[in-house]
């Protein structure tokens, strides 16, 4: 019965894991030009000019005309882009997400380790000895 119990309360903490494992994206730190950001065919983040931001999963050239590709319900949406109105764009950066995930993750549980091997017996932390 013992077995059953343990094995349930490891199903929760690895889908937890799992979640926070794909949940973080980070973005590059120098913009980079419309062109630039077609050709990577990257997830973006863009800046316009009326300081609204638009995270993307891709653009696109199609005709001379650049459009932004998001999902939307489950369907593609796209959403044309100006030249003059997009200031900054940000491409996805694999790698900064990758150690932002794992900060993400390590500091909470090396914290929580911490905790409990300063923890009593009885649960209280004795953050003052005397």
């Amino acid at each position: 019965m013992k077995t059953l119990k343990t094995s349930l309360k490891t199903i929760p903490i690895f889908f937890i894991a799992i979640t926070l494992l794909q949940s973080c994206v980070a973005y590059q730190k120098n913009p980079v030009s419309l062109l630039q950001a077609e050709q990577s065919k990257k997830r973006v983040k863009l800046k316009t000019s009326s300081n609204q931001t638009y995270k993307l999963k891709q653009i696109v050239l199609e005709e001379e005309q650049f459009y932004g590709l998001n999902k939307v319900k489950g369907e593609i949406v796209r959403i044309a882009l100006h030249n003059n109105n997009a200031n900054t764009i940000y491409l996805h950066s694999k790698s900064r997400s990758t150690w932002t995930t794992i900060a993400v993750i390590a500091v909470p549980v090396i914290t929580l380790v911490i905790l409990a091997a300063t923890a009593d017996n009885y649960g209280t932390i004795d953050l003052f000895q005397e």
